[in-house]
């Protein structure tokens, strides 16, 4: 009786989200390979895609006419990202050329050739400035106004992330077995070597808003937060969870006081990080690849093998679907739609 009990549950749990199916997307934006990133331009008039075609692209937001092309002659990219201000885009490609275009007629405005494939391409806090950091443990600080390189540095290792300081004065890297370098971001003089406590294979970082705590994945599961001042860290950690695989990813909320991680276990956590206390476990049918908060953090967005799923509290509202794995996914700034890419090779916007 109890076995007839459990299947029937396992069937419910399963049927569920099928009930749950979206409608189609209200836009589709087809490509010719694999959709690597996607987001809307700073006003939300425009979306802007990056392919496994080595095309960057910019559409229409309202219907989906594709307005400019920004050609890196068949090389895959890796990354494709509005200015600031929106009238530029970077594009990398896996041979390591990254283009400056202005986004009106998509007419190059610098380029730069860095020695790798780029793992990573963020621009710092007021636009004027990119860090990129590649496969082959080279990064380069580029100006986006005059198209020089003002720093370069190096760090050999299995690396897993870059990015910047909080005040743009530091550029850092951090590998596999938990060391994080910071350089000077004029000089690229090395100013801070340090390393996490947690022995485990590291899967990323991401600091808060001010610098002063750092939020840790790795491949045991583990996610943990700990103090730093940016050239060491703290003690042991000051809170944290433990999934049942290795976690993907975590990220904080806009207040901090709460971390939402994932990870290979099938679940997404949200957390308080006062007392690691979980607040929601949401369970999906395979590993999580990604996952976000509407921007008023009351809904959750993630996505799994080809599904999208929106959540409210622990109740599926929705779920949408693509014809290959699920790359990203990002809301507008108003929560009323959903941008999401994939291996399919389209992006699609959808109403939640």
């Amino acid at each position: 009786m109890m076995g007839s009990f459990s299947a029937l549950l396992a069937l419910c749990l399963i049927a569920l989200p099928i009930a749950a199916q979206s409608q189609d997307a209200y836009l589709v934006l087809e490509h010719s390979g694999g959709v690597v990133t996607a987001s809307w331009n700073p006003a939300e008039t425009q979306i802007l895609t990056g392919a496994q075609n080595g095309l960057a692209q910019i559409w229409s937001a309202e219907d989906g006419t594709l307005l400019q092309s920004i050609d890196h002659d068949g090389q895959p990219l890796t990354q494709a990202l509005w200015s600031e201000d929106g009238r530029s885009i970077l594009s990398a490609d896996e041979s390591g050329l990254i283009k400056q275009s202005r986004a009106e007629d998509g007419e190059g405005i610098y380029a730069w050739q860095v020695d790798g494939m780029p793992i990573q391409l963020v621009l710092d806090a007021d636009g004027t400035r990119a860090f990129v950091f590649t496969a082959n443990g080279k990064g380069s600080v580029l100006s986006l106004i005059d198209g020089g390189i003002l720093a370069t540095v190096e760090r050999s290792g299995a690396i897993v992330g870059a990015g910047w300081s909080a005040d743009g004065s530091q550029v850092r890297a951090w590998s596999e077995d938990g060391r994080i370098v910071a350089w000077d971001a004029t000089t690229g003089e090395n100013v801070a070597t340090y390393s996490l406590p947690h022995r485990a294979l590291l899967q990323g970082l991401q600091w808060n808003n001010d610098d002063t705590r750092l939020l840790g994945w790795f491949a045991d599961g583990t996610v943990a937060v700990y103090e730093t001042d940016g050239a060491s860290i703290s003690g042991r950690s000051l809170a944290g969870v433990r999934h049942r695989s290795f976690a993907q990813r975590a990220i904080w909320s806009a207040d901090e006081t709460r971390v939402m991680s994932w990870a290979a276990d099938d679940t997404v956590h949200v957390w308080r990080v006062a007392d690691s206390q979980s607040q929601l476990v949401l369970r999906h049918e395979d590993w999580v690849v990604g996952a976000r908060w509407d921007p008023a953090e009351a809904r959750v967005l993630s996505w799994s093998h080809i599904y999208l799923y929106l959540w409210e509290g622990e109740t599926l509202q929705n779920r949408f679907q693509h014809g290959n794995l699920v790359r990203g996914a990002v809301w507008n700034e108003a929560a009323t739609q959903i941008l999401s890419w994939s291996w399919d090779g389209t992006a699609r916007v959808w109403s939640p």
